[in-house]
């Protein structure tokens, strides 16, 4: 029986053309230009639209970040300008309270030399106002003193007793006239 079938192969072969195996049948192109027109069609009408609408939702989303990215970096120049203005308002408000307070440092640094001056210029006038009190009372026991020497000299010299009390005057006017000379 094996011979018989390996005789009928032989001859089935010999009957036959041969077949190239890289060039398809005429059936196989057919089919598959059917089942690619329809593998093309499914494509386009099931799988392509919602390949497209994630493309267009990628395309917004990336829009819509670009245009959040543009806001914030608005408000960043917006809040950075405010903090500037903010900063230099402080630094004039800074400046603006130094100056206060040295001008009110200056005031009651002259308010001070001017209590102290005044007061160094009340106790100088006491000061002179008790140097003359003394000046005055020194003069008078002088002129007193004098008064007396000079009579008790006169007395000797005229010989004869004279009253300090009437010789006062003469001694006084002597006395001015010696002081004022001065």
């Amino acid at each position: 029986m094996l011979a018989t079938l390996s005789a009928l192969t032989a001859a089935a072969a010999e009957t036959k053309e041969t077949v190239n195996p890289v060039l398809p049948t005429t059936n196989e192109i057919i089919y598959g230009g059917i089942f690619f027109v329809l593998l093309l069609i499914f494509m386009w009408a099931v799988c392509l639209p919602p390949i497209k609408k994630a493309m267009r939702q990628r395309d917004e989303q990336v829009q819509a970040d670009l245009e959040a990215a543009e806001r914030a970096r608005a408000e960043a120049e917006q809040v950075r300008r405010d903090y500037d203005a903010t900063l230099a308002e402080a630094r004039s408000d800074a400046a603006r309270i130094i100056e206060e307070a040295r001008q009110a440092a200056e005031a009651r640094r002259a308010e001070l030399i001017g209590a102290a001056e005044s007061e160094i210029a009340a106790q100088r006038q006491a000061a002179l106002a008790e140097l003359d009190a003394q000046r005055a009372a020194a003069l008078g026991d002088l002129t007193a003193e004098v008064a007396g020497i000079a009579t008790a000299a006169a007395s000797q010299v005229v010989q004869r007793e004279l009253d300090a009390v009437s010789q006062r005057p003469v001694v006084d006017d002597y006395v001015n006239q010696a002081i004022a000379a001065r």
